[in-house]
């Protein structure tokens, strides 16, 4: 069997695995006793060199700058760093016509690195992107958009829409991939133990998202996206798969896809009139009239991952088990594009052997001062596979609007500002027990002393952190099965704003709700059964596969409560089915659907919450300082609404006072439904409460919180009180090195608008 074939067939089983296999204990294995490894610590995937714990907090610039390199090792104590981007790698190719060209470019500053900072060690970006000159040398190789791209769009993107390889390119890979092995080769050879690990890159910025996303920039509309990618390669990747699938049997491919001429030899790609189609109340695709669509989307996704597997590989077998690899991948669903442009294909990729590292910048949506910023991970489910999370902390400093062109993502705007985001970072990080790097995003943002005075302040924290508790166990679940969309109409219209708001607006309010959360897939969902969580929140869980509907089932008891949104359930591997969401919410619906604005009233206060919100009010809004992609009004078409329960919320506009959200008592459990991705931080509270949920405060306050650490960032000055779950002996805010409280559960601490506190719980 040819090796492509394996590779296709390897990336079904990891897939495979992601619908119920047994999965390994976190980061089982122990470390290695030379070299960098990722292995268990205190609770969480840990770092380690030598068979010695290392806090993973690292300085990232394009090129290392001998400045800012000697300020964060002398002045903060920090000696890794990160290095490179996408730019530089299509400028300074290291595969050329005639084979491996050497790394002059990376050479030159990771040599530099040594220079001014001897203890160093880094962990370098390789990109395995094709160079230029193989595009243009395999036209058919490249990725072809169904949709047309206009050429008055791509003067809005920034220039030219440069051709790319396809993801799904067989000749791809075994061309690049012996380049690539010299390339990993001579890193290890020059730089042996210094070299932390491979930070493996592809794709639009190096972050593994489909090239679609370069037709979906900024406010692009829809209808201009590529809808990628129906070139030759992805269409024989896309049979071969379709083969593995229905076992080579003809009669079940024209089943599922309700077509009586297919076969394997003529499937082709949907093109995007067909993605755009839907068939049940303009929101839908239904399974039961056709798969082909969700098994594209299956399929797109699947590649990704396969091709990030395959180099991931090359870099372990190169290094014979002995280089960390990290990859950007397993981003949360919260951008407002095209579904083909995501990473939905997480589950497999954490289930890879090659893979020990994941990264990603935090939410862009929500990380203005004030706001939560929630890393974009699946951060109990990557824990759960033994994956290292390290947050991308590309927060700009206040520096960065001091320049003649400011970066308008900057939300700092003086020193306080900057330096209590730098805190926020750090504390979700030591919360959570996950690693950090500070990302000099735009060159000398960090050229202050207070900024490396903080620096050094956090990363002493994390030395102190590697010996305390670092699981981050709470009482809430969140849930998301990120195949639900590949059953819903696109984004960014009627038939699917849910998708967008539930990551933009509803997991900004679970921030904020008082107590931490577990955020699984739904893949991992025995091990939400392991634990015994009081909320389990089911929350883009439209699609459940019938093994998971019996695992939610199985969760109704112990006076547990199940908080669903939307549509939990109604799709399923052969159909819609109302009853069946109704099985799962625990809630009759009434008949029919509704249109309704993503905003709703909270009938316990009469005060309106969301970010589709009709009458905004100060302190109300999730976004106090503007909004990114969130319209005023948004709506959403083919809502279900509860027909019984205790309301909790009532709508706005056509459904003004009607419930929309409602809490309703079983034997055993409590069922909450909500149609809207409107359940505000203090519905939450009460729902929490009720639940047995330890709340820690009833502020409006971003909070994180593991056994050993609690984060609190503020967006009014104020006096906080906070009540923890368990007595104290000593309570350290690490932020200023000072003791708060003393052998106590509780503590009230004075704080201005926009401050962290990062708290250690001795």
């Amino acid at each position: 069997m040819r090796r492509e074939t394996l590779i296709l067939l390897a990336g079904l089983a990891l897939a495979g695995a992601g619908r119920g296999a047994d999965l390994p204990a976190a980061a089982s294995c122990a470390p290695r006793a030379k070299g960098w490894s990722v292995a268990a610590l205190n609770g969480a995937p840990g770092l380690y060199r030598d068979g010695k714990p290392v806090a993973p907090v690292l300085f990232w610039q394009w090129k290392i700058e001998e400045q800012d390199a000697k300020a964060m090792s002398r002045g903060a104590g920090v000696d890794l760093f990160g290095v490179f981007g996408s730019f530089p790698h299509y400028a300074n190719p290291y595969w050329k016509p005639e084979g491996f060209a050497g790394m002059a470019y990376q050479d030159e500053n990771l040599d530099q690195i040594l220079k001014w900072v001897p203890s160093a060690a880094f962990l370098p970006r390789l990109f395995y992107s094709a160079p230029d000159w193989w595009i243009a040398a395999h036209p058919e190789e490249q990725i072809v958009y169904s949709n047309p791209i206009p050429p008055d769009a791509e003067a809005r993107r920034n220039g030219t829409l440069v051709p790319r390889e396809s993801f799904a390119s067989e000749r791809f890979r075994r061309e690049c991939g012996p380049v690539y092995r010299q390339a990993v080769r001579h890193l290890m050879d020059r730089y042996g133990d210094r070299l932390l690990g491979i930070h493996l890159a592809s794709g639009p910025w190096g972050e593994h998202f489909a090239w679609d996303a370069l037709t979906q920039g900024g406010l692009i509309p829809l209808d201009e996206a590529g809808f990628g990618d129906v070139s030759g390669p992805m269409t024989r990747r896309f049979r071969a798969w379709l083969r593995a699938k229905y076992g080579n049997d003809p009669a079940r491919l024209r089943v599922a896809w309700r077509d009586g001429s297919v076969t394997f030899e003529t499937a082709q790609v949907p093109p995007r009139d067909v993605r755009l189609a839907l068939d049940t109340d303009g929101v839908w695709r239904d399974p039961a009239k056709g798969r082909r669509v969700a098994d594209y989307f299956e399929c797109q996704n699947g590649a990704t991952v396969e091709m990030l597997d395959h180099f991931a590989g090359i870099v372990k077998d190169e290094s014979k088990g002995a280089l960390p690899t990290l990859a950007f991948y397993g981003y949360t669903q919260d951008e407002h594009w095209a579904i083909e442009c995501d990473h939905r294909a997480t589950a497999a990729a954490y289930r890879s052997p090659n893979l020990d590292m994941f990264s990603a910048p935090h939410t862009y949506n929500r990380r203005a001062p004030g706001e939560d910023a929630l890393m974009r991970c699946y951060l109990a489910s990557a824990a759960r596979h033994g994956k290292l999370y390290i947050d991308e902390g590309d927060d700009m400093t206040f520096l960065e609007n001091l320049k003649p062109n400011p970066d308008g993502r900057c939300g700092a705007t003086n020193l306080f500002e900057s330096v209590n985001l730098l805190y926020r970072e750090f504390g979700l990080a030591v919360t959570h027990g996950t690693g950090l790097w500070y990302m000099d995003l735009k060159g000398g943002t960090f050229r202050h002393p207070a900024l490396v005075e903080a620096v050094g302040r956090m990363r002493r924290a994390a030395n102190l952190a590697l010996t305390r508790d670092r699981a981050h166990f709470s009482q809430v679940a969140v849930v998301s099965n990120v195949e639900s969309e590949f059953y819903m109409g696109y984004r960014r219209t009627e038939a699917n704003n849910m998708g967008l708001f539930l990551y933009q607006q509803q997991m900004g309010a679970f921030a904020r709700a008082g107590a931490p959360f577990d955020w699984y897939l739904a893949e991992d969902l025995d091990a939400v059964q392991e634990r015994d969580y009081r909320v389990v929140v089911l929350l883009d869980c439209q699609y459940l596969t019938e093994r998971q509907r019996r695992q939610v089932e199985s969760l109704k008891k112990d006076g547990r409560t199940i908080v669903s949104f939307h549509a939990p359930g109604y799709v399923s591997e052969t159909g819609l089915s109302r009853a069946r969401m109704e099985e799962v919410a625990g809630v009759r619906m009434k008949p029919g659907t509704v249109r309704g604005v993503l905003s709703a009233v909270d009938v316990a206060t009469g005060r309106e919450w969301g970010c589709g919100m009709t009458r905004p009010a100060d302190g109300v809004e999730d976004r106090p300082r503007g909004t990114r992609h969130r319209p005023v009004g948004a709506v959403q078409r083919g809502l279900f609404l509860p027909a019984e329960g205790e309301p909790l919320l009532t709508g706005v506009g056509d459904l003004a006072d009607v419930p929309v959200a409602v809490s309703k008592r079983h034997d055993g459990w409590t069922g909450v439904f909500s149609a809207l991705p409107a359940l505000a931080p203090d519905v939450l509270r009460r729902i929490y409460r009720d639940a047995g949920v330890h709340i820690y405060t009833d502020a409006d306050v971003v909070l994180s919180a593991n056994a050993a650490w609690l984060m609190l960032h503020t967006r009014t000055k104020g006096v906080y009180e906070v009540r923890l779950p368990r007595v104290c002996r000593r309570v350290t805010d690490v932020t200023c090195d000072r003791v708060v409280a003393t052998d106590t559960d509780r503590f009230d601490y004075p704080m201005e608008a926009f401050q962290t506190g990062v708290f250690l719980l001795d």
